[in-house]
């Protein structure tokens, strides 16, 4: 247990040997192996929503909370980057994401926070789209709904770029990269690129909007 904190990759070795996760998939590059993880049945992911709902009923009410979640998913990122903001004051320590895993913590707190996402949804992280890995995507079970794509970036507290700059660069790796492609091949056409930039609880959000022709 006390090397659960030296590490985030701990964490995941933790609860797959518990059963909490389960392997999916293997893949060997060089001399490392790399695995895709998923939780293992109902009954677990049951546990994940609760803890991880009653984790925000005690930061933000259910209200503020599913309207963040709304704003989101219908493309209103100005509201959702503000609920967000004050989300993160109230639940996140300085500690947490300031370090060297602070882009994980970020990582792993919005995944957390779309697993009310699932009925509707199906959310991904960290799985290969066109010429990289995108960091999060949200793809509707209903294709005439918006599909997202998110890129996170942290800055330290000595960079030289603005939050504003940065945010610019994760939209720009998620078009260079071709990200959307996955949501192209789904026939999703409308799609919204998001990048979340923080330094230390300062979080910036930029969007790009790519809406395909139909037809």
């Amino acid at each position: 247990m006390g090397d659960i904190e030296k590490s985030t990759d701990n964490l995941w070795s933790f609860l797959l040997f518990t059963g909490y996760l389960k392997v999916n998939f293997k893949e060997r590059k060089g001399l490392k192996d790399y695995y895709t993880l998923s939780i293992p049945n109902l009954e677990v992911t049951t546990l994940y929503y609760d803890l991880i709902e009653k984790w925000f009923e005690d930061t933000i009410t259910k209200e503020n909370y599913e309207l963040m979640i709304n704003s989101l998913v219908t493309g209103d990122i100005k509201i959702f980057g503000k609920l967000l903001k004050q989300f993160v004051i109230k639940s996140i320590s300085y500690f947490d994401v300031g370090g060297y895993e602070g882009e994980k913590v970020y990582h792993a707190f919005v995944l957390g926070m779309l697993i009310s996402l699932n009925d509707t949804h199906e959310v991904l992280s960290n799985r290969e789209s066109g010429y990289g890995r995108y960091d999060v995507m949200i793809i509707p079970r209903d294709i005439s709904k918006l599909g997202i794509v998110i890129e996170f970036k942290k800055l330290d507290t000595d960079d030289d770029e603005t939050l504003e700059e940065t945010a610019e660069e994760a939209l720009k790796q998620i078009k260079d990269k071709k990200y959307s492609i996955t949501l192209d091949n789904r026939g999703i056409k409308n799609i919204k690129e998001i990048g979340i930039v923080f330094k230390g609880k300062d979080i910036y959000i930029k969007e790009n909007e790519n809406i395909k022709e139909i037809g």
